[in-house]
This record gives structure tokens, sequence and C-alpha cells, in this order.
């Protein structure tokens, strides 16, 4: 049996809310022990209060949080009071973290993808734009602002670059306090969505120590019209057990994509948990997760 803790959905109209509760729903199904939890403490006040409802296990259980990407000190709060209830979250604070933050991950998978940069405040843009090329990709340490279209995290000169990092600086959900620069490679364009961002072929992986459980087309709203080759399927196998060799954490998400010469890189990784499905069913998902042991 897996517990599934799935956080509490209010306004049930974004991606991210809709998957959580589908997530939670095939959990349900699939025998899971799922239990709904605060998206803060405001209300219930601690860890373990958001937790009261969840019983103590004789054995250790395997946990999966379900939800919206929450900070350092959230996921190790929850996962504190959790291994109180005998319940032991897939990834470890430490493991979440090496996952999540792209100053962790990047040192070991640097050579696997884009060139990048890490800065940890505004004034050191000049320098680091010396280092990489312009047009230069824009993100924070945890997300981009890609939603807002291709201006927002792309620079094409210094001014643009000073413009671009501020914008995703000052949204500390998504930068963390620092700003990430990336060599703009070009991926095998797809679709361009209406927001003038180029759709590019690109596939998202679900591993749990180094066995891949399903993957699917990254794009929501986007069909790749290409069949995955015998080439393509075995380039990614190989990008994908690199990864698993390089990265402890058992329980991930990997980006990947395809330059327009045919090779595979990854464009990132991320704590499975909080990662979206992409196009992978959510059954196909969880028919695998369910019999996952720890």
């Amino acid at each position: 049996m897996i517990v599934v803790f799935a956080d509490e959905i209010k306004q049930k109209t974004s991606i991210n809310a809709r998957e959580t509760q589908a997530i939670a729903e095939a959990g349900r199904l699939f025998g899971c022990r799922v239990f709904t939890i605060p998206r803060n403490f405001d209300d219930c006040g601690t860890a373990e209060n958001a937790l009261v409802y969840v019983p103590s296990f004789e054995q250790p259980i395997l946990g999966f949080w379900t939800g919206f990407i929450p900070s350092n000190e959230r996921y190790r709060q929850i996962y504190e009071a959790a291994l109180q209830k005998n319940v032991h979250l897939v990834n470890t604070p430490e493991e979440f973290l090496q996952a999540m933050a792209f100053d962790k991950f990047y040192p070991l998978i640097h050579d696997v993808t884009p060139k990048s940069v890490i800065l940890n405040d505004l004034s050191q843009i000049k320098d680091a734009a010396n280092i990489l090329d312009f047009p230069i990709f824009v993100k924070g340490s945890v997300k981009s602002n890609k939603d807002l279209g291709w201006s927002q995290v792309v620079a094409h000169d210094i001014q643009e670059l000073s413009v671009v990092a501020e914008n995703i600086y000052a949204n500390t959900r998504r930068s963390q306090g620092k700003i990430i620069l990336r060599e703009l490679v070009t991926l095998k364009t797809v679709a361009t969505d209406p927001n003038g961002f180029p759709i590019g072929r690109e596939y998202r992986a679900f591993v749990h120590k180094g066995q891949t459980i399903a993957m699917g087309f990254y794009w929501d709203d986007y069909a790749d019209p290409y069949t995955l080759s015998e080439s393509d399927k075995s380039a990614i196998n190989i990008l994908l057990r690199q990864v698993s060799q390089k990265i402890s954490t058992p329980f991930i998400s990997v980006d990947m994509g395809q330059l327009v010469n045919g090779e595979w890189i990854v464009i990132e990784i991320g704590d499975g948990q909080f990662s979206g499905l992409s196009q992978i069913p959510v059954l196909e998902l969880w028919s695998k997760i369910k019999d996952l042991t720890l």
C-alpha cells in the first residue's frame, strides 16, 4: 500500500489543480490511502496538525505528495511529520532539493544539457553575459516565465536581459533568489503557441530508481507529428540512464528535447511528485507507482 498526500484544491480551473485531483482519484482507484492536506499552515498551525487525520502505521509505508511545488522548508516539515506516522515520502528533503533546484542538479548533468550560468543576484548579469552568446534563455531556479510568452524568457541583448532577469527574479516562487541563464538551443519545432513561443519536440519521463515507468509528449495542447524511431528511443534511453546514474533522487521527472540535428538533450529535471503529467495518462503512470516499494 502507498499513502498519497494531495494538496487541498480550492480553485479547480488550473492544470495543476486538475492534475492533482486526477492523481488523487487514480491513487484511490489503485488502493492507495489518500489524505488531503492544506496548502499552508495558516489554519492548522503546524505540519503535524496538517497530517492529524493520517494514522500511524506499524510498518514503514511509502508516501507520495501531489500538488503545488512547496518551499524547501514546507517540504521538510511535511516529510518529518509524515515520518512520525511511519510514512516515508519517496524523496527525502535533500533529494527533493537536488531535483528541484537548478544549481543543485546542473553541475551533475552539465554534459547532457545546454550550457548555463547561475546567478545569485542581478548585479552579476553583465559578467555572466560575457560567458554565453546571445540570445539567452532566462529562468528562475525552479521555473521560468515561458507561460507568458517568448519575450519573457529570451533576451537578445544586455538591455533585454536586464528586464527579463528582473521580472523572473521578482517572482520569488519561481526564482527562489537565483537567476539561471542558459544557452538557447534550437529544438526541432512542431508548432508555435499564440504568444509566439516555439513548441519544441520535447518529452517527459518519470523515472524511479533508474527505471523509466512512464513517458509522453511534453506539451499538453500539442501533438508530436513525428514518430519516435528506434534511434530516438535508444538515444532517450541512454540519456535517462545517464541522468539516473548522476542524480541520487529516487523519483524524478526528466524533460528531453530533440535538436534540429536529431540529437537528444536533457532540458531539465524535477521531483516527480510535483511534475505535471504532460500527455502521460494518469492511470498508466499510477498503475506503475502503486507497485513501488521503499
